[in-house]
């Protein structure tokens, strides 16, 4: 099973779901577009980032959609490859290694970066 979107990310936007941010996200930075009925929800992680900045990073798969994903924002993005989901590359971003951690374990929540807060 190859991985591929998980690196897409953005922020939810005033009046927007997660599947709609999720959907519009993309068709901006991989140039496809998502059905909303396709995405599935995999999981919800709370992760605290430095000091006081808290995300709630909700992971969908999705596993059909139209277009070939390319680069849509160059400027943020230098290329797509595609991984087997057990081997992936080391310098991914610690939060979606859990992310992809917790999809292969069937986890629905997590939390990440909790821990080191409380060593402060």
């Amino acid at each position: 099973m190859g991985i591929g979107i998980v690196q897409q990310a953005g922020h939810v936007e005033n009046m927007e779901s997660m599947k709609m941010a999720m959907q519009r996200e993309a068709k901006e930075e991989l140039c496809i577009d998502i059905d909303i009925n396709d995405l599935e929800f995999v999981s919800l992680i709370h992760k605290i980032n430095g000091i006081d900045t808290i995300y709630y990073n909700g992971y969908f798969k999705a596993t059909k959609w139209k277009g070939e994903p390319k680069v849509g924002e160059p400027n943020k993005n230098e290329e797509i490859k595609w991984f087997d989901i057990h081997h992936i590359p080391e310098n991914l971003v610690d939060d979606r290694k859990e992310a992809i951690k917790d999809y292969i374990e069937k986890i629905p929540y997590s939390e990440f970066g909790w821990e080191e807060r409380k060593q402060r």
